[in-house]
Protein backbone atom coordinates (compact mmCIF):
# COMPACT_ATOMS: atom_id res chain seq x y z
CA UNK A 1 0.00 0.00 0.00
CA UNK A 2 1.45 3.17 -0.37
CA UNK A 3 0.11 6.99 1.01
CA UNK A 4 -2.34 8.89 -0.56
CA UNK A 5 -3.33 11.39 1.90
CA UNK A 6 -3.45 12.20 5.51
CA UNK A 7 -5.84 14.16 7.94
CA UNK A 8 -8.36 14.50 4.91
CA UNK A 9 -11.47 16.53 5.87
CA UNK A 10 -14.60 15.19 4.67
CA UNK A 11 -18.19 15.99 5.50
CA UNK A 12 -18.90 15.11 8.57
CA UNK A 13 -15.35 14.23 9.69
CA UNK A 14 -11.69 13.19 9.15
CA UNK A 15 -10.12 10.23 7.71
CA UNK A 16 -6.53 9.78 9.38
CA UNK A 17 -5.15 8.28 5.82
CA UNK A 18 -6.03 7.43 2.65
CA UNK A 19 -3.76 4.59 0.97
CA UNK A 20 -3.51 3.01 -2.48
CA UNK A 21 -3.33 -0.75 -2.82
CA UNK A 22 -3.29 -1.38 -5.93
CA UNK A 23 -6.19 0.17 -7.12
CA UNK A 24 -8.34 0.56 -4.43
CA UNK A 25 -8.65 3.31 -2.37
CA UNK A 26 -8.64 2.46 1.39
CA UNK A 27 -9.11 4.27 4.55
CA UNK A 28 -7.20 3.76 7.41
CA UNK A 29 -8.44 4.85 11.37
CA UNK A 30 -5.46 4.86 13.32
CA UNK A 31 -5.97 5.12 17.28
CA UNK A 32 -2.98 5.13 20.22
CA UNK A 33 -3.32 4.43 23.46
CA UNK A 34 -1.01 3.97 26.22
CA UNK A 35 -0.91 1.75 29.77
CA UNK A 36 -1.29 -1.61 28.82
CA UNK A 37 -4.95 -1.72 27.34
CA UNK A 38 -5.40 -3.88 23.79
CA UNK A 39 -4.87 -1.04 21.26
CA UNK A 40 -7.94 -2.17 18.58
CA UNK A 41 -10.28 -2.18 21.59
CA UNK A 42 -9.78 2.23 21.37
CA UNK A 43 -11.83 1.84 18.44
CA UNK A 44 -15.26 1.22 19.35
CA UNK A 45 -18.23 -0.30 17.12
CA UNK A 46 -19.60 3.35 16.86
CA UNK A 47 -16.54 4.89 15.80
CA UNK A 48 -16.51 2.02 13.22
CA UNK A 49 -19.63 2.50 11.94
CA UNK A 50 -18.71 6.52 11.37
CA UNK A 51 -15.47 6.02 10.08
CA UNK A 52 -17.57 3.55 7.35
CA UNK A 53 -20.07 6.30 6.60
CA UNK A 54 -16.92 8.91 6.02
CA UNK A 55 -15.51 6.71 3.77
CA UNK A 56 -18.64 5.70 1.71
CA UNK A 57 -18.79 9.15 1.43
CA UNK A 58 -15.38 9.43 -0.03
CA UNK A 59 -15.43 6.71 -2.75
CA UNK A 60 -13.25 4.71 -0.78
CA UNK A 61 -13.82 1.04 -1.49
CA UNK A 62 -12.41 -0.52 1.83
CA UNK A 63 -11.89 0.53 5.50
CA UNK A 64 -8.72 -0.47 7.51
CA UNK A 65 -8.38 -0.13 11.51
CA UNK A 66 -4.70 -0.06 13.55
CA UNK A 67 -4.62 0.20 17.07
CA UNK A 68 -1.36 1.03 18.25
CA UNK A 69 -0.36 0.13 22.01
CA UNK A 70 2.67 2.00 24.12
CA UNK A 71 3.73 -0.39 26.81
CA UNK A 72 6.58 0.04 29.40
CA UNK A 73 8.39 -3.37 27.34
CA UNK A 74 7.46 -2.07 23.67
CA UNK A 75 5.16 -1.51 21.48
CA UNK A 76 1.94 -3.23 19.94
CA UNK A 77 0.23 -2.72 16.48
CA UNK A 78 -3.11 -4.19 15.46
CA UNK A 79 -4.55 -4.27 12.20
CA UNK A 80 -7.51 -5.35 11.11
CA UNK A 81 -8.32 -4.97 7.45
CA UNK A 82 -11.91 -4.28 6.02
Amino acid sequence: MSLVARNVEVTGGEIDLLMSDHDRLVAVEVRAVGGGSDPIDAIDQEKRRHVRRLAGGAGVSRVDFIGVGFHSWGVVVHWLPG
